[in-house]
């Protein structure tokens, strides 16, 4: 080789090598105000004339990005729930010096609008599909009933709300899916519902996992709704919400609604320890419309409270506690166009949890937390009397046949340890951990006769219950997860896991491997694909699995002449060998930053469930396909609890959100979906005329759904516009006989469609030295119906007549902030 060519290869090491040499790898922490670790966080580092740099804290609230030579850079961070942290610059050296980052946490901002240079929305560190809010976004919305925190739900798109308020996220039932506040479990250890009061003044942030989720998160096929309440800080402040009562005119004047909301929140010891209470009250006539003066309103009242404490033993240790506390009455629970007053029944609920948790950090990034908790929930339904309740074509009459009282206690310990990040091969945050459930119920039902009146008149069958129908039903759940986040390179992140279930009452422990992978393609980093396979499991429910400890349906038919046929009995077994319910997830998306905080997503996704948990005929054929028709019975026989259930979910999904200034932004999404089952109507002590139907769409299933909101300043900072635009496909519906039998294919037909828009104005001033916000405005500006019932019984005089118009509504609201700061 020429020696000319020798000498620039070696010329060409030796570069090669020095600016090797001269990176440098900058180590961050991100923590807020009261030093806990902020996991999460974007951080997003610029220097003039060159590309930026990106990375998301792990959970220690740690972070390395390596930059190509020491200098003076920029940095901006955001996390939902907190301020943004905005263009503030940082030196880096060669040394090992750790950077502290503070992120403020998030409140309601008086008056502010700013626009500036904001980071790239697209994030390459992140593999997860989950979608964020914040607390002031929930708060700033006008979606219906906006002083339900759980209503706020359905601001999230892949989120359904169904006229019975369930939530289904990503097409699964409500317990499909975990619900924790502050990193505590609180899914209703009774039947797996989201069940928890709170105030939406007192909520800092809620992150949905729905999609790509790591092995931390679960159990639960349709994800996990993650809630974080308010801290406090060294400033104490409030805020008070609705403490005027509204007035309803529908039916006549009077209150109609009333849900005054407080938060009060400073330190205990400045510096040292901070607490946060939040406060909730709400009543509401609960007006119905197609019934009687006099017999048209649901008065019910909720009250609950939330006190979240923080202290900091050391640098290092910090203390966590919560304790929440609810009670909920409902007058005339099930009111409704077809069911009067008579039908209905006095529901009373309360759930009261504490908790406590312990993270220790240690200097080298090492991070370690461990809690315990103890949930209790009671729900107690009287009804009218003891008359028997009639099942007609035109509706119900007589007494509900349900008065129950019921008792759910959940225990649990968790811990989760993430060591030292480790270079090998790229960048390893590894994640550890294992929790520990103890679940009770105790119940007493009792329950009068059911009458099923026919088209001309004559019964069709009677049903009476025997057994004593108190029972104590207890179980355990344990967990363990390994997760590794992965980063070989700048450009692509991994997520690597997997995830061990066991489930006592099954007598059986399921492993379930989990992966994702994220890259940008390209250098400006904009541009994001991310892809995953997940295996996920459902729990089953002490609601589910004390049904055989329950009471016995005695059915007697009567055939045309009115003449009594032979008594059938419905009973309930636990079947044997169960497995654990398997849902096979495949996702995809693709993001794109199209600039000034702009970014635009598409998202995949494919769900196929398996060895679902569903009561069958001892008869059923097994195992069960996908395909399967013509699997039915009537009232009678033995039903064992089996995994004959086959779910099938398929969307896509196309948002575009931008965020601008404090607090304002905008979203639109766009929803293609299809949800399906081969059980969809699930036999029940309550309901024994039940079909296990072929495959056919769930109840909440809704083909189309565009939703869009947003928050914009307008004639300056002082004046506020919200809207929200909300369309989706009405939910389907089965038309039965008059004897409650399904006639021709399950859940083939459908409501019309929904459609709300809400526009509310919002004007924020001070009055003799209070900060104030009055909100005006209108929802359901349109008129539409958005029907909640139908009658659908074939033959009756009213079939296909649809209830329960929302009709249009004028919104008031108004907020004190507190007093104005003396500069």
């Amino acid at each position: 080789m020429p020696s000319p060519r020798i000498a620039a290869l070696l010329l060409a090491g030796l570069a090669l090598g020095s600016q090797a040499r001269a990176q440098v790898a900058w180590s961050g922490r991100v923590v807020d105000q009261n030093d806990a670790p902020v996991a999460g966080a974007r951080v997003h580092l610029r220097q003039e004339a060159q590309a930026p740099w990106e990375a998301e804290s792990s959970p220690t609230g740690s972070f390395v990005i390596t930059v190509p030579a020491p200098g003076t850079y920029r940095v901006t961070v955001n996390r939902a729930g907190y301020f943004q942290l905005r263009d503030q610059a940082v030196e880096i050296t060669a040394g090992e010096a750790v950077t502290t980052l503070v992120l403020n946490i998030e409140e309601e901002v008086f008056q502010s609008v700013h626009v500036g240079a904001l980071p790239n929305p697209v994030d390459a560190a992140v593999t997860t599909g989950e979608q964020r809010l914040s607390g002031t976004e929930i708060n700033d919305i006008p979606y219906p009933s906006s002083e339900s925190f759980r209503n706020g739900m359905r601001l999230l798109p892949g989120v359904v709300e169904d006229p019975s308020a369930g939530l289904h996220f990503h097409g699964g039932a409500e317990y499909q899916a975990q619900y924790t506040l502050n990193g505590v479990d609180v899914t209703d250890p009774i039947g797996g519902r989201y069940a928890t009061l709170l105030a939406v003044d007192g909520v800092q942030s809620v992150d949905l996992e729905g999609t790509r989720q790591p092995a931390q998160y679960g159990p639960g096929s349709g994800g996990t709704l993650a809630i974080q309440s308010e801290s406090g800080t060294d400033q104490y402040r409030y805020t008070i919400t609705n403490f005027v009562p509204g007035i309803d005119q529908r039916g006549g004047t009077r209150v109609g609604g009333w849900t005054p909301r407080a938060v009060l929140s400073g330190p205990i010891v400045k510096g040292r320890a901070w607490f946060a209470d939040s406060l909730y009250g709400s009543y509401n006539s609960g007006y119905v419309a197609g019934l009687p003066p006099g017999g048209n309103t649901n008065a019910a009242w909720t009250l609950g409270n939330l006190a979240h404490l923080q202290i900091n033993l050391s640098p290092t240790d910090i203390l966590y506690a919560d304790f929440l506390d609810n009670f909920g009455h409902q007058a005339h629970f099930g009111l409704g166009p077809l069911d009067p007053v008579s039908t209905s029944t006095g529901l009373s609920d309360r759930e009261w949890l504490a908790a406590l948790q312990e993270s220790h950090a240690w200097y080298g990034g090492a991070l370690l937390e461990i809690g315990v908790a103890w949930q209790s929930v009671y729900h107690r339904s009287v009804p009218e009397g003891t008359a028997p309740y009639l099942i007609t074509p035109g509706g119900r009459s007589g007494n509900y046949f349900v008065d129950s009282r019921q008792n759910g206690r959940r225990g649990q310990v968790f811990a989760d340890y993430y060591p030292r990040a480790r270079t090998f091969w790229g960048r390893h945050q590894l994640q550890a951990g294992g929790s520990a459930h103890l679940l009770d119920y105790d119940a007493r039902f009792t329950r009068s006769e059911i009458q099923v009146i026919g088209l001309d008149g004559s019964p069709v069958s009677v049903t009476t219950f025997h057994g004593s129908g108190s029972f104590d039903r207890g179980n355990s759940v344990e967990a363990a997860h390994v997760n590794d986040h992965w980063q070989p390179c700048s450009r692509i992140t991994l997520d690597l896991g997997a995830r061990l279930d066991r489930d006592a009452a099954l007598q059986r422990a399921a492993v379930s491997p989990r992966a994702a992978v994220a890259w940008s393609p390209f250098a400006d980093g904009r541009t994001k694909l991310a892809a995953g396979f997940a295996i996920l499991r459902d729990p089953s429910t002490l609601a589910l699995l004390s049904r055989p400890l329950d009471q016995q349906a005695i059915t007697i038919p009567y055939d045309s002449s009115g003449a009594p046929l032979p008594a059938q009995t419905t009973t309930f077994q636990l079947g044997s060998h169960l497995l654990f319910p398997r849902y096979n997830q495949w996702s995809a998306g693709l993001q794109r930053d199209l600039g000034r905080r702009i970014a635009a997503g598409a998202e995949w996704m494919r769900k196929r469930g398996s060895d679902g948990f569903v009561y069958a005929s001892s008869a059923a054929p097994r195992p069960v396909n996908l395909d399967l028709v013509g699997l039915a019975w009537g009232p009678g026989g033995d039903s064992v609890l089996a995994n004959l259930r086959r779910d099938s979910y398929d969307e896509v999904a196309f948002t575009v959100r931008q965020s601008f200034g404090e607090q304002f932004g905008w979203l639109a999404s766009y929803t293609r979906s299809r949800a399906v089952s081969n059980a969809v109507l699930a036999q029940t002590i309550d309901q024994p005329l039940q079909v296990l139907d072929s495959f056919v769409p769930m109840p909440w299933d809704s083909p189309n759904r565009f939703l869009g909101w947003g928050y914009f300043p307008v004639h300056g900072p002082n004046w506020a516009l919200a809207f929200l635009v909300d369309y989706r496909t009405g939910f389907p519906f089965s038309v039965t006989s008059d004897a409650g039998v399904v006639v021709g294919p399950v859940n083939s037909q459908r409501y019309p469609d929904t459609f709300d828009l809400n526009i509310h104005v919002e004007r924020r001033f001070v009055f003799r030295g209070y900060r104030l916000g009055l909100r005006a405005g209108c929802n359901n500006i349109t008129g539409h119906a958005n029907y909640t019932a139908v009658n659908n019984v074939q033959g009756a005089p009213n079939f296909g007549d649809f209830f329960g118009n929302e009709g249009r509504r004028i919104v008031v609201r108004i907020r004190m902030f507190g007093r104005v700061r003396k500069p």
